[in-house]
């Protein structure tokens, strides 16, 4: 919204090209407040596809999908990833494409594509989602008969199961943390299974030592033009509040309050985090100075331990769901549990001595 030179207001959306013209809509007032309403208007109406010709290609329906329906329906992290999708695949591929001509064909050519650039299943079932949701928003508003990725079978993704630390590098890892300034980051990862998210936006205020506790109100994410950003945690039950851990609470009480975030003082980058977890495995003798990144235990495999050893200390895996803040408790069992071999063995000698 701006003010002309003779004192009238207007608001203006941008809607971008088709077929070579320019497309904006307008409104004008004599007050701001006047085209404030207006301008609420006009945007109502060009989401519900004011603006849009009949003809319009997969690259405008993706472009209006993502700044007029997706922006309103999810997380800033989860449509920065859909938009990354489209702007990389979607669109280079398929955007040339009229809506409603849209085949099998030409989303199977593109998948075909990803796989020969060497791209991961994960992140073609990823544009597969993305673009099928896109599709069905166009569906339930009558601008195409059928959606093609929905009729067609999701591609397989293959599974890649976070292995956890051992019991014993875990305690080699909790073992080498005295005298460590982030010792308390690193009990909330491998005993509290902090996301690095939630960790790096704990703040001093969610610490409550009276009463023994740590509330997950929040987490750091890095958003494309504003740096890193506060955001609501992951899913609704990803907001919790946990048990503080004796080893947690002496961490603490040992940290440094630099500012109001917990462990860094500041807002913290990811990449420097996951630098430092490396430094600490290797110091801890858990993997050598000359692995690469995808040699070593993910900063995730922390969490993932945290719910092996809350299970194999016999606890139920829906107080684990919820200690972990996972959504579903099949999410804990399937995607974290994971059976290393001392435990294989221990209940491979359990079998053979029931059987003798």
């Amino acid at each position: 919204m701006y003010q002309r030179a003779d004192g009238m207001w207007v608001g203006a959306i941008d809607l971008g090209w088709h077929n070579g013209k320019r497309i904006r809509k307008t409104v004008s007032g004599k007050t701001l407040k006047i085209v404030q309403e207006k301008f609420k208007a006009l945007k109502g109406e060009i989401e519900k596809g004011y603006g849009l010709s009949e003809d319009l290609s997969v690259e405008e329906w993706m472009n209006h999908w993502l700044e007029y329906i997706a922006s309103e329906r999810v997380r800033p992290t989860t449509l920065q990833g859909y938009a990354k999708m489209s702007r990389v695949w979607i669109v280079p591929y398929l955007g040339k494409y009229r809506l409603n001509k849209l085949k099998e064909d030409h989303i199977r050519a593109l998948y075909r594509e990803m796989k020969l650039q060497g791209k991961s299943t994960a992140t073609i079932y990823q544009s597969h989602a993305v673009l099928a949701r896109a599709l069905n928003v166009a569906l339930q508003e009558s601008r195409i008969v059928r959606n093609p990725a929905a009729i067609m079978d999701a591609p397989k993704i293959e599974k890649n199961h976070r292995l956890p630390l051992t019991l014993i590098e875990a305690k080699m890892v909790l073992a080498s943390l005295d005298g460590n300034p982030l010792a308390a980051r690193w009990v909330a990862a491998v005993l509290m299974g902090m996301r690095q998210g939630e960790a790096l936006g704990l703040k001093w205020e969610d610490v409550d030592f009276e009463n023994k506790t740590i509330s997950i109100k929040r987490g750091l994410v890095r958003l494309v033009n504003k740096g890193i950003s506060e955001a609501p945690p992951k899913t609704a039950t990803s907001i919790r509040t946990i048990p503080m851990l004796a080893p947690m609470e002496y961490a603490l009480s040992k940290t440094e309050r630099r500012g109001e975030y917990v462990f860094y003082g500041e807002k913290q980058d990811s990449k420097r985090d996951w630098k430092n977890w490396k430094e600490l495995l290797v110091n801890a003798g858990v993997c050598d100075a000359g692995m690469k990144p995808g040699e070593m235990p993910e900063l995730a495999a922390a969490r993932t331990t945290a719910a092996t050893l809350l299970r194999d200390a016999g606890v139920d895996a829906t107080v684990v769901r919820d200690i972990l803040g996972h959504s579903q408790v099949q999410i804990t069992q399937e995607s974290y549990q994971r059976t290393d071999m001392i435990a294989m063995k221990k209940a491979m000698s359990a079998l053979e001595a029931s059987v003798q």
